[in-house]
Formats: structure tokens, C-alpha cells, sequence
């Protein structure tokens, strides 16, 4: 909220939306797990901790992302970390300076100071062979991954099965990938969506927005009035998103 304080809503099988309370300044919501980052810059993380997933390092950190069996973070120097299951070397990250750090189902993509992406973990489908240039956002879905180039465009890669790579044309100002969709903000503040379509994942509402984030069969989107809107799956309720 913004506030600070913390609201999660869906599967709650393993606590993942019993959310902490205190002040935090970004989360991120995985598979059965989520993570956020403390006013001060702590991590916390809640839900299943099955290979210590949810149990974050110590330190000062500015960014964070969970995943389907792990998480990542940026550090306040802009170091990566990464923990939980270390399959295809999951938590074995790249050195240097990043911004953005975007954890998927098997892979994970950053975003150097410099805006270049470098990715590590399953290369199958080529899910970690990035596109070369410079980048101001990216995210990773299930197997695959978009980044938005400093012009706007968006640029996709990986798996493309069910088209979740092939992003349309335009000016976007931010753009979130999910397990085989994906939606985008464009610069006036609509919604696009594109993949698979099941469910109604793709069948973006009208509207100005100002925030979205793409989940593992729905996904979310804050109106430029502060209210949320969701599509997509919505099992468990988790499209049923609370009131401001």
C-alpha cells in the first residue's frame, strides 16, 4: 500500500499470504512463497522455506524477487544474491553491479548498472541467452523472459509455445512476464497483454494503470486511481484483490 504495509491475497496453503507487518518499500510474490524489502532495507520472507528459500540474507538490500524455488536480491552496493534450491546453479550469480535482479521458474535475468541483461540458470529454449543493448527493465516468466528497451520497445526471449515471446509494437513503460503470458504498461497507461490465453489471461481491462505484475496464470494491475484490477485464473481468489 502506500502506506508501506503489506496486503497479499490467494493460496494461503503454506502462509504466503499471511503477510508481515512493519513498513516495506518493494515485494515480490513467487510460487508458494513471497519476499519484500524492509523500509530500512532488511528482506523478510514468508511462506514454504523448503530448501531455505524464504530464509533471505542478512545485509542491506534495495531489490528483491522470488521465484518458484528460490529468490534473489540486489544489494545496497548492487551486488546479486540468490538462495533456495541451487538446481542449474540457481544461486550461483554473476558478479558486478545490477539494478534489477528477476527470479523465474528455473532461470533468472539482471539488469546491470550499465543496462545490460545477463541471465543464469535453465538455458533450455534459450531462456538465458539475452538480447544484446541496453535495457531499463526486465522480467522473467516461466520459460522466458521480456526487457524493455530505453526507447520503450520490448524485447522477449526463450520459450515460445504459446507466442509469450512475441510481444507487440509500441512505446511501454513497463512490462511483466508470467508463466506462459505476459502484459505490458504502454506509455498512456493501457494494458496489453499476450500468450496463452486461457482463463481470460490475456484479455487486458480498460483503463489507465500505473503498475502491473504478471503472475504464474493471472495477473494484476494498479489503476491510476490507486485501486487494483485482476485477470486471469481465479482460483483461490486470487483475482479477488483488495479495496484500497
Amino acid at each position: 500500500r502506500n502506506t508501506g504495509t503489506l496486503a497479499c491475497w490467494g493460496h494461503n496453503a503454506d502462509g504466503q499470504a499471511t503477510a508481515p507487518s512493519g513498513s516495506f518499500t518493494a515485494i515480490s510474490a513467487g510460487r508458494f512463497h513471497s519476499c519484500a524489502v524492509g523500509s530500512m532495507g532488511a528482506l523478510t520472507c514468508w511462506g514454504q522455506n523448503s530448501n531455505g528459500r524464504a530464509t533471505p540474507p542478512s545485509g542491506t538490500f534495495s531489490a528483491v524477487s522470488a521465484g518458484d524455488n528460490f529468490s534473489c536480491g540486489v544489494s545496497g552496493a548492487g551486488a546479486l544474491s540468490c538462495w533456495g534450491t541451487n538446481v542449474w546453479s540457481l544461486t550461483s550469480t554473476p558478479t558486478g553491479t545490477f539494478t534489477t535482479v528477476s527470479a523465474g521458474d528455473t532461470h533468472a535475468c539482471a539488469l546491470s548498472s550499465a543496462g545490460a541483461i545477463s541471465c543464469w540458470g535453465n538455458s533450455a529454449n534459450g531462456r538465458t541467452t539475452a538480447p544484446s543493448g541496453t535495457f531499463t527493465a526486465l522480467s522473467t516468466g516461466g520459460a522466458f523472459a521480456c526487457a524493455l528497451s530505453g526507447a520503450g520497445a520490448i524485447s522477449c526471449w526463450g520459450s515460445n509455445n504459446d507466442g509469450q515471446t512475441g510481444a507487440p509494437s509500441g512505446t511501454f513503460t513497463a512490462v511483466a512476464a508470467g508463466d506462459r503470458h505476459a502484459c505490458a504498461l504502454s506509455s498512456a497507461g493501457a494494458i496489453s497483454c499476450w500468450g496463452n490465453s486461457g482463463q481470460g489471461r490475456t484479455t487486458a481491462p480498460s483503463g489507465v494503470f500505473t503498475a502491473i505484475s504478471a503472475g504464474y496464470q493471472h495477473s494484476c494491475a494498479v489503476a491510476s486511481g490507486g485501486t487494483i484490477t485482476c485477470l486471469g485464473n481465479s482460483g483461490q481468489g486470487r483475482t479477488t484483490a483488495p479495496s484500497p
